[in-house]
């Protein structure tokens, strides 16, 4: 596609590259941006509209929510052992599967009536995707790093993702707010752009060496991964409470709608286009040791303020406390190329990457597959202000954050 008077310049040859206003860009790569633009698209969907349809048509009290918490997130715990079974495959067939899988999930949740089962099979399926494919998406986006700068160059196509979260944020939004669509339709958007994503990935490396990244072992566990051990381990207990209460902090507490979490997440996808790529850049410049050490003072703040907010505030300023607590705790998962780029630095080959961060990936499930059950019945049985128990136990861990971070070596 050629269009002339400098609107558009786009010339596509598949042997080689993409030129795009003039600039050549790697055909892998140019495939794998569109991929990350679909995946945002399954993000905002996922941020925007399950725990709402949970709360909304399913009727979900926080225990229930709690407890479907521990069975969605088991495809986690395994995902080490479903990564090292299909190893044959290689990075790029194994992501291809894997969304196939997960947006298969994410389209028949849309669709199931309320029945718990039902409901905690799609989403398992959905998790099942989502989990092989999260080690796999950071590996494969760094082997297009040019110097070993991987935090910069995961810091642009996490840009490119955020770019897309901000559009679908948009359009689900105005979806909500003015046409009052139902959630099957956005869990349909969500599931074909999965499935796309992973027809995609099987465009990818014809011929060359990415798509034949396969491990010697299935399995790799080694000494001088322990710190990202560790961190990966208390990363996931921090983790699993924020993203499974700080939502149902502001529909349940708060009484906030489905458009003000939407329009939260919008709002933090905004300021990805630019945080992310400055955070890869830090990453680079002063080491992953300043950078995670970094995301632990910031979560600290952030769960003062989901503890203490509606306590100690006024109403209308304890609620933007909240707010601004929530898109903090969202930008900081930018934290993961941190520990990404620590796996790809320590690793002497290439294979063994996604494989060690399937491995912290499990540990990371050990306790985030079960805390949400044990946070979700310390709020139950404490009532109204049972959350403020839920969040001073996250900033107990994200000061443990702090320490182990510490003990990784300077840049």
């Amino acid at each position: 596609m050629y269009i002339r008077g400098g609107i558009l310049v786009f010339v596509i040859n598949f042997d080689s590259e993409i030129k795009i206003f003039g600039r050549s860009i790697q055909k892998d790569f140019f495939i794998f941006l569109v991929i990350s633009i679909l995946i945002g698209t399954v993000m905002a969907v996922e941020a925007s509209s399950l725990n709402n349809r949970l709360y909304d048509d399913f009727h979900f009290t926080v225990m229930q929510r709690a407890m479907l918490e521990t069975p969605r997130e088991l495809p986690g715990l395994l995902s080490v052992v479903l990564i090292g079974m299909m190893n044959s495959l290689g990075d790029i067939k194994m992501a291809a599967v894997a969304n196939l899988i997960g947006g298969v999930g994410l389209l028949l949740f849309g669709m199931v009536p309320n029945h718990f089962s039902l409901v905690l099979l799609t989403l398992v399926i959905y998790s099942t995707g989502n989990h092989v494919y999260l080690p796999l998406t950071n590996t494969i986006a760094m082997t297009f790093a040019k110097g070993g700068n991987f935090g910069e160059r995961l810091g642009q196509v996490q840009s490119i993702g955020s770019l897309s979260i901000i559009a679908s944020a948009g359009a689900i939004y105005l979806l909500y707010a003015i046409f009052h669509v139902s959630y099957k339709l956005i869990f349909a958007v969500g599931g074909f752009s999965m499935i796309l994503a992973g027809v995609l990935f099987l465009l990818l490396d014809n011929g060359g060496t990415r798509g034949k990244t396969v491990a010697k072992t299935r399995f790799i566990i080694r000494k001088e991964f322990r710190l990202y051990y560790l961190l990966a381990t208390v990363n996931g207990a921090r983790k699993q409470i924020t993203i499974t209460f700080v939502p149902w902090l502001l529909i349940d507490t708060f009484g906030r709608p489905v458009t003000t979490i939407t329009g939260l997440f919008f709002i933090v996808c905004i300021l990805n286009v630019f945080f992310k790529p400055w955070f890869g850049r830090l990453i680079d410049r002063h080491g992953e040791r300043t950078a995670l050490r970094f995301e632990a003072m910031v979560m600290f703040i952030a769960c003062l303020g989901f503890a203490f907010s509606k306590r100690l505030l006024p109403p209308h300023i304890a609620l933007l406390s909240v707010y601004i607590c929530y898109i903090m705790d969202k930008l900081m998962e930018s934290a993961s190329m941190a520990r990404a780029t620590y796996v790809r630095k320590l690793s002497t080959d290439l294979s063994h990457v996604a494989r060690t961060l399937a491995t912290g990936q499990s540990l990371d499930h050990i306790i985030s597959m079960f805390l949400p059950l044990f946070a979700g019945y310390i709020w139950y049985i404490n009532g109204q202000d049972g959350y403020i128990y839920v969040f001073l136990g996250a900033l107990v861990i994200s000061f443990i954050n702090y320490v182990i971070a510490g003990k990784l070596p300077e840049k």
